[in-house]
């Protein structure tokens, strides 16, 4: 049975995502501050994928730990972005049913520019 977040938890995770925006905004002018983020953005953006397929499967963390024979404290590791490794977001998306491509394009390239500047996809 999935389990959905309450009110006040809803309340706490907009409060820490306020928080963390304005923080970012302060620290933007930090040197360095901007290749950081670049990195943290493209780990996050992952985690939201998995934690995404995990619901479009609608499976618990429970099923899921099933299906990859590991504890569910795992998944929840691994779903807070901790130590997760290539074969492990692989692992996860299959144990969810999913499978993924990846996208290689030159450092400082723009989407659209990807493609002229020599971007090529692995599946």
């Amino acid at each position: 049975m999935k389990t959905k977040m309450t009110p006040e938890q809803l309340a706490v995770k907009a409060r820490l995502l306020a928080e963390t925006k304005a923080r970012m905004e302060r620290d933007e002018a930090t040197p360095g501050f901007a290749e950081g983020y670049a990195a943290w953005k493209k780990e996050y953006d992952a985690t939201v994928a998995m934690y995404k397929a995990r619901q479009k499967a609608n499976l618990t963390q429970a099923e899921l730990a099933e299906r990859m024979k590991i504890p569910r404290a795992n998944v929840s590791r691994i779903e807070n972005g901790q130590n997760v490794t290539f074969a492990t977001f692989a692992r996860y998306l299959r144990g969810c049913g999913f499978d993924f491509s990846l996208r290689i394009f030159p450092i400082g390239k723009g989407k659209r520019s990807a493609a002229k500047a020599g971007a090529f996809a692995m599946a």
